[in-house]
């Protein structure tokens, strides 16, 4: 239908309302009957495309943004909205000592704000970006006070205890409308709790194994949203809300009472990448940082799939077919991975790009 409607442009209109009119009648362009069914045409050509737009509209797999959200909507799945990154700050005096700032003051670095919120030990303090989304994950450095604070020496943004997170994609919410279709979550099984744990602000993958430490147990293993290791904190935060270390098995989180469930991060797997490469015309120190940088994205692609619940394979034919594209570097004669000539399969881990080492060599 879809293609029909789309095929249907102002020259095939007009085409077939010339051939309604008799053959002893002046057709040509120009002529009366040509110009008195031109505008025709053109606005018949214009409802079918408003018929196509509308035909994507109406269908999950085509539509995108306020569309896809009401059809999938319709069936108890919503976007997962953009959250606010909660961070550690440490507060020092004038003299480097621990101090305690007021809650809800407001510090700066560079564009983003973040307001005090909670105290953690003298001198640290959990501080949260006033702006959603993940961009409140990614500077470190010196806080400036909205406000002068004369006992203030130094105010230093370090950890993220919860990441923000974007709005989620088009594409995400889609996928999380076709799991929901084709897996009902209901009273614990693995889809409600992959359906409850993924709307955690700040879990962006999980991964869960049955009876680990016996009946009644449950092992929740999570990603973050950056599909990076989450830090000790914030899985501490994920656990609070799934099942309570004090209350465990109780049910008084998100967990059926008797699951009692442990929540762990993603393990980490540092790889150092090793490549004897062939050039021409050019340096290792010219192309390393584009190296570097292709390298990281291959990890950030493997690492985002992590949630799919299978094994991560770090290839060495996906390295060099990457690596390849690099202008100037001619040929690669081989590819070590930790020392070893060999992919590296990963199954409950993520791969970490420790280093890549560039050594020429020649034809």
């Amino acid at each position: 239908m879809l293609e029909y409607l789309e095929a249907q442009t102002f020259e095939k209109c007009l085409t077939e309302l010339l051939e309604r009119v008799p053959d002893d009648v002046d057709k040509r362009e120009g002529s009366v009957i040509y110009d008195a069914l031109a505008p025709t045409a053109l606005k018949l050509a214009e409802t079918y495309w408003d018929m196509a737009v509308l035909y994507r509209r109406t269908f999950a797999a085509t539509a995108d943004g306020i569309d896809l959200e009401k059809r999938v909507n319709e069936h108890g799945v919503e976007r997962k909205k953009a959250g606010k990154a909660i961070r550690r700050a440490v507060f020092t005096d004038r003299d480097g000592q621990p101090l305690n700032v007021a809650l809800n003051s407001l510090y700066r670095l560079d564009e983003l704000l973040y307001r005090v919120i909670e105290a953690i030990a003298p001198g640290e303090f959990k501080v949260e970006a006033q702006t959603a989304g993940a961009v409140g994950n990614r500077d470190y450095g010196e806080l400036l006070p909205v406000e002068a604070n004369n006992k203030l020496g130094k105010a230093i943004l370090a950890d993220v205890l919860v990441p923000g997170e974007d709005e989620e994609s088009d594409e995400s919410l889609y996928q999380k409308y076709l799991e929901h279709i084709r897996d009902k979550a209901f009273g614990g099984n693995r889809a409600d709790y992959r359906k409850k744990v993924r709307a955690i602000q700040g879990v962006g993958g999980v991964r869960l194994r049955r009876a680990p430490y016996g009946g009644g147990t449950v092992k929740v293993i999570i990603i973050d949203s950056d599909f990076n290791a989450p830090t000790s904190e914030f899985i501490a935060y994920v656990q609070e809300i799934i099942d309570p270390v004090e209350f465990k098995g109780d049910g008084y989180g998100t967990a059926p009472i008797g699951h009692v469930v442990t929540v762990e991060g993603v393990g980490v797997v540092d790889i150092t990448i090793e490549c004897e490469i062939i050039l021409n015309g050019v340096t290792i120190g010219q192309i390393e940082a584009q190296a570097n940088e292709i390298l990281e994205e291959y990890f950030a692609e493997l690492r985002a799939n992590w949630y799919k619940d299978l094994d991560i394979n770090v290839r060495i034919t996906h390295i060099e077919s990457r690596l390849l594209e690099i202008e100037g570097l001619e040929d690669i004669a081989s590819t070590l991975l930790n020392n070893i000539a060999s992919n590296i399969s990963l199954m409950e881990e993520i791969p970490e790009l420790a280093s890549v080492v560039l050594k020429e060599v020649g034809l």
